[in-house]
C-alpha cells in the first residue's frame, strides 16, 4: 500500500502553517557540548532518511505541500521536520511500533528521530555533496505510484459534489471490457476530486453464470456474487498483492464505482478512475485475495439484539431453531446480513470500547490489515485467537488518524488454521481531549455519514485448502530451520 499525501489533510496544513519561517540555527557552547563527535550532514546523514521514509510522497507533481527533495527543498522546512518526527506525526505511522513487521515499513526509529533533531540543532549543515546518496528518480507525466497499469476504467458520468449540503454515497456500474479471466498484481484508484472523497470502493459483480470457485466468496463479508476490489482512502490508495497471490477479475465482470463524498465548500466534480497491473497471460498465482470488513459492534449481537439478528438470519437463509442457545457459527462467518444490526453506541464524554470476532472457516493468510474508523476513532487492535486458546496481537493501532487511512501490509503474511478467531476491539474517543471531535455532547451511533461513527477492521486474506496449509506450513518451518543453521555457521 502507498502512503499518499492529501492537501485536504488537516495533518498536511497543519505543517503548512506551522513552518512560515526557517529554523534558527543554535550556537556558541550549547551547540557544542550537544554532541562531541562530528554534526550530521543533509547529504550524508539526513537524505537517506528522507528518501527511505518521506520522498514518496513529497515529490513534484504530488499533493504534498512541499517537496524533500534536495538541500534547497528542506532547508526552510527543518524546525517543522524536528517537531513532527519528534511527534511522531510524520511520517504517518500509526501503530505501536513493536508489534509486527510490515513491508513497506516508513515509520523511523528513536536513533533517525534523534539524528534529525541534532541535524537541525546543529544549524541544518549541508555537508559534502559527494557524500550523499543517489538520488531517486520519480516517473513524470504518470500519476501511478507503480508504472503504467495495463487496463484503466473511468467512471463514465461521474458526480456532482456541491459546495454544501449533506454527504451522499451514489455509485455507478461501468464495463471494463473483460473478454478472459485476469489475474490482479496491483490495483490504485484516483479520484479527480480527491479532497471531496471521505472513502471510495470499486466493486466487482460477477455475471450470474460465473465459476466462483476458489474465490473466497460466500465467507466473511463477502456475499452473493460481489468481491471488493479495492477500498480508498486518504494515504490508501494502491493495493499491492504480495507475489503469487491475487485477486481474480472474471471474464464478463461488471465494476461498480462507490464514492462517499462530503461536500467541503467548493462545487467540484468527480469521475474517478481505477488502474490494474495484471500477472503476465498464462501466469495462474496459488493464492486468491478476497478482502473483508469485521466490522465492530457491542459485545454479543446475539443477546443484545436477538429478535432483529434472528430475523436477518432468517432471511438469509440460515435454518435457526426456536430454542438455539447460541448464535450458529456459519452466521458469524457469512456476517454482511448482520451488519445492518451492529449495535454501536458513544455515549457523550465517553471513551466506548467495542469489539467483534471473525472465526475463519478455512486456513488462511491474512496480508494486510487497515483500521476504519471517523473522527471519534482513537485505536483499534486485531488480534489472533489461535485454536488452542493463545491469543496473539497482530496489529495495534495505537494513535489512530481519520485522516490518513493507512493500510499496514505484513512482512509475511500470517498463517492460521482453520477455527483461528480475528478479534477486533475499537476505541472511540468522544470527550473534549480529542482534538478531531466536534462535539463531544453528541450521543453517537453506528452511521455512513462522516460526522457518524463505523468500527471496521478490513482485511486482506487468501483462504487456503488443507493441503496448501500444510505445505505452506512445512516451507516455513524449513525457511526457519535453515535459517537457525545458517546462524549457527556463521558463529
Amino acid at each position: 500500500m502507498v502512503l499518499a499525501a492529501r492537501l485536504s489533510c488537516p495533518l498536511a496544513l497543519a505543517v503548512a502553517v506551522a513552518v512560515m519561517s526557517p529554523t534558527g540555527a543554535a550556537s556558541g557552547p550549547q551547540a557544542q557540548s550537544r554532541s562531541a563527535g562530528p554534526a550530521p550532514t543533509f547529504a550524508k546523514d539526513v537524505l537517506p532518511i528522507l528518501q527511505k521514509s518521506c520522498q514518496g510522497c513529497h515529490h513534484p507533481g504530488t499533493s504534498a505541500p512541499m517537496s524533500l527533495m534536495t538541500y534547497v527543498d528542506v532547508r526552510p522546512w527543518a524546525r517543522s521536520i524536528k517537531q513532527k518526527t519528534a511527534k511522531r506525526e510524520m511520517p504517518p505511522w500509526h501503530i505501536d511500533r513493536s508489534v509486527g513487521e510490515y513491508s513497506p515499513d516508513p515509520s523511523l526509529s528513536d536513533e533517525q528521530i534523534a539524528l534529525l533533531g541534532a541535524w537541525v540543532d546543529a544549524g541544518a549543515p549541508e555537508g559534502r555533496k559527494e557524500d550523499a546518496p543517489p538520488p531517486i528518480t520519480f516517473a513524470t507525466g504518470s500519476e501511478w505510484t507503480y508504472g503504467e497499469p495495463d487496463l484503466v476504467v473511468r467512471m463514465a458520468k461521474g458526480f456532482r459534489i456541491p459546495a454544501d449540503g449533506p454527504d451522499f454515497i451514489p455509485d455507478e456500474v461501468v464495463d471494463p471490457g473483460l473478454t478472459e479471466d485476469r489475474y490482479v498484481k496491483w490495483v490504485q484508484i484516483i479520484p479527480d476530486a480527491a479532497r471531496a472523497v471521505h472513502h471510495a470502493h470499486v466493486y466487482v459483480d460477477l455475471p450470474e453464470d460465473a465459476d466462483t470457485e476458489g474465490l473466497g466468496l460466500g465467507m466473511g463479508s463477502n456475499v452473493g456474487k460481489t468481491m471488493d476490489l479495492i477500498e480508498y482512502g486518504a494515504g490508501n490508495d494502491a493495493d499491492v498483492f504480495p507475489d503469487g497471490s491475487s485477486k481474480v477479475l472474471k471474464k464478463g465482470s461488471l465494476f461498480r464505482f462507490e464514492g462517499h463524498y462530503h461536500p467541503y465548500g467548493e462545487e467540484t466534480y468527480d469521475r474517478m478512475r481505477v488502474g490494474i497491473k495484471f500477472y503476465p497471460k498464462g501466469v495462474v498465482p496459488r493464492y486468491v485475495v478476497t478482502s473483508h470488513r469485521i466490522r465492530t459492534g457491542v459485545g454479543n449481537d446475539w443477546v443484545l439484539n436477538r429478535e432483529r439478528i434472528e430475523d436477518l438470519l432468517l432471511r438469509a437463509g440460515h435454518k435457526i431453531a426456536i430454542d438455539e442457545p447460541s448464535m450458529p457459527v456459519g452466521a458469524l462467518v457469512e456476517e454482511n446480513p448482520l451488519h445492518a444490526a451492529a449495535l454501536l453506541s458513544i455515549p457523550p464524554n465517553t471513551v466506548a470500547r467495542h469489539e467483534r470476532f471473525f472465526p475463519l472457516p478455512q486456513p488462511a493468510l491474512v496480508i494486510s490489515f487497515q483500521p476504519h474508523m471517523h473522527f471519534r476513532g482513537s485505536r483499534m487492535v486485531l488480534e489472533a485467537i489461535h485454536p488452542d486458546g493463545r491469543r496473539e496481537v497482530l496489529t495495534d493501532a495505537t494513535h489512530y488518524e481519520q485522516t490518513w487511512q493507512i493500510t499496514y501490509k505484513y512482512k509475511t503474511p500470517h498463517l492460521f488454521p482453520a477455527g483461528t478467531i480475528l478479534h477486533t476491539v475499537s476505541w472511540h474517543d468522544n470527550t473534549a481531549n480529542n482534538r478531531h471531535n466536534p462535539d463531544p455532547t453528541a450521543w453517537i451511533g453506528w452511521g455512513s455519514r462522516t460526522m457518524d461513527e463505523m468500527g471496521h477492521g478490513w482485511t486482506d486474506i487468501a483462504f487456503l485448502s488443507e493441503q496448501q496449509y500444510q505445505e505452506e506450513l512445512a516451507n516455513r518451518q524449513l525457511r526457519r530451520n535453515t535459517s537457525t543453521s545458517d546462524g549457527r555457521q556463521q558463529r
